[in-house]
């Protein structure tokens, strides 16, 4: 979270944090006690440097115009996605034909045909950034209002999928799904 309210010049000198890139690929933040640097594996996934202790998990997910990031002590896995215009069967084929079911669900309950597609696709990348899992079974575990939590079903974890669309001033509307644990 950004702090937007004003410092002193005391606050603002012992805050001070080196926004330079090291090189390509490692950006450092200053944690108060240590440095920390942002890597990314050959799969794309971030991983945090100088917090292994702390076993601190990062996700990231951008579009065209924006960037979102989600950290904690658990797997981490989030996307965001442009709600975007597709056929029936080009959604279909997108998905997998394995994942019809589940869209006419979501059709049934209140989403468009392209709410329910992007839903669908941002709450598996979601999962998959958290789990590197390849095979990925989504079921419905709750509605309310906009909002689908989801579950993964065969893999026995307990980690579920939140998704909800939001529209931000500029763009088209997003769908966003961020993993979450079961408490």
């Amino acid at each position: 979270m950004v702090n937007t309210s004003l410092s002193t010049s005391v606050e603002i000198e012992r805050n001070k944090i080196d926004h330079t890139v090291t090189k390509l690929g490692s950006m450092p933040l200053d944690t108060g006690l240590q440095q920390v640097h942002i890597k990314w594996l050959d799969s794309g996934k971030p991983v945090l440097e100088g917090l292994e202790k702390k076993a601190v998990n990062v996700s990231l997910s951008h579009d065209d115009h924006v960037c979102m990031c989600v950290a904690g002590y658990e797997l981490q896995g989030c996307d965001i996605a442009p709600v975007t215009r597709r056929t029936q069967q080009e959604w279909i084929t997108l998905l997998s034909s394995a994942r019809e079911p589940l869209m006419q669900q979501l059709l049934a309950v209140h989403d468009s045909l392209d709410q329910a597609g992007t839903r669908i696709w941002a709450a598996v990348e979601a999962l998959r950034k958290a789990t590197n899992a390849l095979e990925i079974n989504l079921a419905i575990s709750r509605t309310e209002e906009n909002c689908v939590l989801f579950q993964e079903v065969f893999s026995g974890s307990e980690l579920k999928v939140l998704t909800f669309p939001i529209m931000l001033t500029r763009g088209p509307e997003r769908m966003v799904a961020l993993v979450v644990q079961n408490t």
